[in-house]
């Protein structure tokens, strides 16, 4: 393999600094479960709630998943595996174990303790009474059952999102409401990268790229080869053969309208991320091979895949494999880049191309996400909340690094949107008629909440407090006398949660009424 090696090995490092621009400037607490034992703790390798949050389909409320046939169709689908050589006798015990142990537990849990084990219970009933309960879906779901089990009966009760951890793995379980702890495919391989970063990044500053702003490239933590290995093998073993054609790593509960198994290509493009990154570093070619066996997802279109029509025509990788109309742009441009850096960093031909498919759909979308003064969630959806406007950012700021042009104006832009403090100017009138209603006229460069003082001769005559978007607004007055005015007009923006502030001043003489 030679120079070609190192050439990659080069390239994967220069790929894993640029990936830090969306890891988290400090570490997130995470509950660290020890045996009987549980503690919150700063974890540094733990991914922001942004970067990993699933996002906007509204919690539906947890399904009732049991059933009297539940646990006879869970059995009855083992033994049929067992007897067909599919499963071995040693997982078959194991898992028999684990759902027994389970329910055993939940017999003794009461309240909300209980109903969150009872889902997970029922979710793993349900996958079975529809056929769905294959081999390689069993140690998923099985390992979920028994780290639920595990958790429930004394461990301190999460806060919804709160981030969990077993000792002796660094996989990451989050807690949903009503549907209890969860694998978490996409934070699971942020903290692989996380890991991966540690290892390459070097301390230093430079002049921005596709940014205003010069980044410090914060310390590196300890390197932990050993731990990110044993990370990716045990994701090696989750991996769900979804088609015959291609790997998956799925999520096992309900969200919004998605009933489990579902799949993501923000997290199928983390884990394409993390495989390449530690198969150069740790020299794990296999780790290639594992990664480009999930390819097959953005080729084959949902619900089964993530491949569907994008809203300009074009080749779309959904954030949802159950939601083909909900276009999240970060998750989108996310999974195109994780693509992207695949194919760079083993020369997979078949990612470039799938890459080279949806690029054009997302250069052409980028535009679509900005609003004039902030970013859209998804398309002709919400706007961003602060995290997400970050989040985005820091996508379009990796694609501009990687690709330049539109990706890196927008990056700029979004960064001008955050720092900027709101622009404001008074357009009249210089005249009004005394007693008549008169529009007050200003232009305003983002959402702000905007004061209007009119004074005269040092004494405030009219005074109104509103919230306005950008764009050309006015306020309503209605002067009592003739004389001269001064007109103040203050702007407080509402979307950074800086509170940046701009005025503008003005005067209007008043005639009387003829």
């Amino acid at each position: 393999m030679g120079s070609n090696m190192a050439r990659l090995t080069v390239l994967a490092a220069a790929l894993g600094v640029v990936a830090l621009a969306a890891g988290p400037a400090s570490a997130a607490e995470v509950i660290v479960v020890d045996g009987e034992r549980a503690a919150r703790v700063e974890d540094p390798l733990a991914p922001s709630l942004a970067e990993a949050e699933l996002g906007v389909p509204a919690p539906a409320r947890a399904r009732a998943a049991r059933s009297r046939g539940g646990p006879l169709a869970v059995y009855l689908v083992l033994r049929r595996q067992l007897r067909r050589g599919r499963i071995s006798r040693v997982s078959y015990r194991g898992y028999v174990k684990t759902f027994r142990r389970a329910r055993a537990v939940r017999r003794r849990l009461a309240g909300a303790r209980g109903r969150q084990l009872d889902y997970v219970i029922g979710t793993l009933e349900r996958i079975a009474l529809r056929g769905r309960l294959i081999p390689s879906r069993m140690p998923e779901l099985f390992l979920i059952l028994r780290r639920n089990a595990q958790y429930w009966p004394s461990r301190p009760y999460p806060a919804p999102r709160d981030w969990v951890r077993f000792r002796g793995s660094d996989l990451m379980f989050q807690y949903f409401p009503g549907r209890g702890l969860q694998l978490h495919p996409l934070g699971t391989f942020k903290r692989a990268n996380l890991m991966h970063a540690d290892c390459v990044r070097r301390p230093g500053t430079g002049a921005p790229r596709c940014d205003v702003i010069t980044g410090r490239t914060p310390p590196p933590g300890p390197c932990h080869r050993e731990r990110l290995r044993r990370l990716l093998d045990e994701m090696s073993r989750l991996a769900v053969r979804r088609s015959r054609r291609f790997i998956a790593w799925e999520y096992m509960f309900d969200f919004g309208d998605g009933s489990p198994p579902w799949m993501s290509a923000m997290a199928q493009a983390a884990a394409l991320k993390a495989y390449a990154r530690a198969g150069r570093l740790l020299d794990r070619p296999e780790y290639f091979r594992t990664a480009a066996r999930s390819l097959g997802a953005y080729e084959a279109r949902w619900p089964i895949g993530v491949r569907t029509r994008g809203p300009l025509g074009g080749t779309y990788y959904l954030q949802y494999s159950f939601a083909p109309r909900l276009r999240i742009f970060n998750a989108f441009f996310e999974a195109i880049m994780g693509l992207h850096d695949f194919a760079k960093l083993t020369g997979d031909e078949r990612a470039r191309q799938l890459f080279l498919r949806a690029e054009p759909e997302a250069r052409g979308e980028v535009p679509y996400s900005d609003v004039g003064d902030w970013s859209l969630y998804n398309w002709r959806g919400h706007a961003s909340d602060r995290n997400y406007h970050e989040l985005l950012r820091e996508v379009l700021q990796g694609l501009g690094i990687r690709l330049g042009g539109i990706y890196c104006r927008y990056a700029i832009r979004y960064r001008h949107y955050q720092i900027d403090p709101p622009r404001l100017r008074f357009l009249g009138p210089s005249t009004a008629v005394g007693d008549r209603l008169t529009r007050v006229r200003f232009s305003l460069s983002k959402l702000s909440v905007v004061e209007l003082r009119v004074y005269k001769g040092g004494r405030l005559a009219y005074g109104r407090v509103a919230t306005f978007r950008h764009g050309g607004r006015s306020f309503l007055w209605r002067p009592r006398s003739p004389g001269s005015y001064t007109v103040r007009l203050g702007a407080k923006e509402l979307r950074t949660g800086r509170g940046l502030k701009g005025s503008s001043f003005g005067s209007v003489e008043v005639k009387p009424e003829a």
